[in-house]
């Protein structure tokens, strides 16, 4: 499934991508290293790295420039449960600017439309747990609970806060009638 909004247009990755998405996980401000559990692995090793326990990853590319933006991932899927866990990524020159944010509500309506999960949840350290707030406070994630510090950055004990989107939130949910109203003005 390919999405289309105003700004960007989120896709399926593809090998073509693997070298911009290693740069974006590797530059150290991103701190997301800690999905693997001996740090970044040697560029030949990273797509086997990359789809591990991994079920499906889009990519966010910003529509003016055609560069990739930051990219996403639904990983740990269980069926039988009905859920899965996302990890999403911005490359440090597209932090703050929202195309992640865009790229997740992209993420939702694929994932809420190709896959049969109740809830996708995610882990996000505490110096990025507030990417997540305006849609915590709209009620369209909720905060399941904090893992006090549960990850050492910077030689620093962290705490990790565990973020649910449930789908009937997302289906019937204010947020993505606006997004689809975005998709709607691309025509």
């Amino acid at each position: 499934m390919i999405l289309t909004t105003t700004r960007s247009v989120v896709r399926p990755v593809t090998p073509r991508d693997y070298e911009r998405l290693y740069e974006i996980e590797s530059d150290p401000s991103v701190g997301s290293t800690w999905r693997y559990k001996h740090g970044m692995p040697p560029l030949e090793e990273y797509e086997a790295a990359l789809w591990r326990q991994t079920q499906a990853s889009w990519v966010v590319v910003g529509r003016d420039t055609n560069r990739i933006n930051g990219y996403l991932q639904l990983h740990d899927v269980d069926l039988r449960a009905g859920h899965g866990w996302f990890s999403l990524y911005a490359a440090h020159e597209s932090r703050g600017a929202g195309f992640v944010m865009e790229g997740l509500m992209a993420f939702c309506e694929c994932v809420f439309n190709e896959w049969p999960l109740r809830w996708i949840y995610a882990h996000s350290l505490e110096q990025n747990v507030g990417a997540f707030e305006s849609g915590i406070r709209r009620g369209d994630a909720v905060r399941l609970g904090v893992l006090e510090e549960r990850m050492i950055i910077d030689g620093r004990p962290s705490d990790v806060h565990v973020i649910g989107i449930s789908r009937e939130s997302w289906m019937t949910g204010e947020l993505r009638a606006r997004f689809n109203r975005l998709r709607a003005r691309v025509g």
